[in-house]
């Protein structure tokens, strides 16, 4: 259904991000601030991480190390329910702190607006080994239009397009840039694909009014609709209306 062209492939060891506006600092600012926002690939849990060291040479078995993870956790849990600090060989450190507010030096423990949490605050050899860490940009994958519904505006009539006037496209994602010639809408009914013309000069990403230069000669032709769309990046992206299309 839909053709993707991927411009970078990032490395397995990268941390992968792509760029956006940030609206609060552009607001603040004034003028349009673009932040880095990493795209995570997984999320490991213990045992994940277990098998991993193990199939990067660590000596003990997969269960072992999974039994030890979960008694290291299980031993900080309660260290700092204790109200004890532990800092682990400069990766993170853990400590229990109150949250909440009180009304007064003397204010005695409040259950409503108290409570005690643990903080945990990344040591210099996590810091350090991100730092080191390569970085790729990606283009940032957004979802693919959708193409709901077809309506014919001369017939009235859904899944149908006449050469007489406008038809509508409803669906979501449905913007492209007009000045892109391989972005839009494109029809074939057999003989050549022909680009649609949009007729709105304002775009609405869930409805498109569109007249075609196709001239159907006879009903009931069989014709292919697609839209294409950079959504704003660099990578190509095409998706098709997949109902039964024909000529009104």
């Amino acid at each position: 259904m839909a053709d993707v062209m991927i411009e970078t492939t990032p490395a397995i060891e990268s941390v992968n991000y792509h760029v956006v506006e940030n609206p609060v600092a552009s607001k603040s600012a004034g003028k349009p601030v673009y932040t880095g926002v990493v795209e995570v690939k997984e999320t490991y849990n213990t045992s994940d991480v277990a098998k991993r060291m193990v199939a990067e040479g660590c000596p003990v078995k997969g269960s072992t190390v999974l039994l030890v993870l979960n008694e290291f956790a299980d031993m900080l849990a309660k260290l700092t329910a204790e109200g004890r600090a532990v800092n682990i060989n400069g990766l993170v450190r853990f400590a229990p702190a109150v949250r909440g507010t009180f009304a007064s030096a003397e204010a005695p423990w409040n259950a409503a607006s108290n409570a005690l949490v643990v903080n945990a605050s990344v040591g210099a050899r996590l810091r350090n080994a991100a730092s080191a860490s390569s970085v790729v940009r990606t283009d940032r994958i957004l979802a693919l239009p959708v193409l709901d519904r077809v309506v014919d505006l001369t017939t009235v009539t859904d899944s149908v397009i006449s050469s007489e006037g406008a038809f509508f496209v409803m669906g979501s994602g449905l913007t492209w840039n007009p000045a892109a010639e391989d972005e839009g809408f494109f029809l074939d009914d057999g003989s050549g694909e022909a680009r649609c013309e949009g007729i709105e000069s304002v775009q609405n990403p869930t409805c498109a009014a569109l007249r075609t230069d196709l001239v159907f000669e006879s009903s009931g032709v069989a014709l292919t609709l697609v839209f294409r769309t950079r959504q704003g990046g660099t990578t190509l992206r095409q998706v098709a209306f997949a109902k039964p299309l024909v000529t009104a």
